[in-house]
């Protein structure tokens, strides 16, 4: 009976060790209508030849369960916004084999904009804190920026890209010296001072930005910044 308990009691602690291992091996597909969504809205993934979309979905549900979601106010987590977060890591780290992000496993989302300890007055819809490794989204402007990423910024492409450079410090992206906040408004649209109202925060990083254009505005970023892309190419190895 004692052995009995104690495989029982091991198999509770080691449960999410052996999913773990299960869905390395044998990961469920995300549901139809998941992979219709990125499909509508996530360029790169429609791109993406039938063998890459079904791993680009392999590596959604497991970053989506290697990472502790922390949904503030929110009873529960959304699948859906779940995946129009995890899109810009999964897409960020799709030539790497080890793709989940360690150094920030924690990521919590807010219905709305939201202050923090860093920044208490200021209600904002995103931020990374690095010491607890942290990464912060306001649902409202994830879902907008995942749906109309024309008219607004999904702030999941820009905390990622700072997560990035964290994450693989010796990775080159490039030369940002001589790109202004213009140059980056004719890539986009966006200026620079709409940028720091839509995020809530002043003094945003101008090369995490780029990199968040990057993916989102390919054409326009190339004929812009061609050096930069053919950099940013060269790293995400992808074209």
């Amino acid at each position: 009976m004692i052995i009995a308990m104690v495989i029982i009691v091991a198999g509770f602690i080691l449960a999410p060790q052996i999913n773990w291992w299960w869905w390395q091996r044998f990961p469920p597909d995300l549901p139809a209508e998941m992979a219709q969504l990125l499909e509508k809205h996530a360029p790169i993934y429609s791109q993406l030849s039938e063998d890459d979309k079904r791993e680009f979905r392999r590596r959604t549900f497991l970053f989506n369960h290697g990472h502790n979601f922390m949904p503030q106010v929110l009873e529960k987590m959304p699948l859906d916004a779940q995946v129009m977060i995890a899109c810009a890591p999964v897409t960020m780290t799709f030539h790497k084999e080890a793709f989940l992000l360690p150094k920030f496993e924690n990521i919590i989302v807010y219905p709305h904009p939201f202050p923090s300890p860093q920044y208490e007055t200021k209600f904002h819809a995103s931020e990374i804190y690095e010491p607890d490794g942290v990464v912060m989204f306001c649902l409202e402007h994830v879902l907008r920026g995942f749906v109309d990423p024309r008219q607004y910024l999904n702030p999941a492409w820009y905390e990622y890209a700072k997560v990035f450079a964290i994450s693989y410090p010796n990775e080159n992206l490039g030369d940002w010296s001589e790109v202004s906040w213009s140059k980056l408004e004719t890539v986009s649209g966006f200026s620079g001072e709409a940028l720091e109202r839509w995020i809530g925060l002043p003094d945003l990083d101008l090369r995490a930005m780029g990199i968040a254009f990057f993916f989102l505005f390919p054409a326009r970023f190339q004929e812009v910044l061609p050096e930069q892309y053919e950099q940013l190419a060269a790293v995400f190895r992808h074209k």
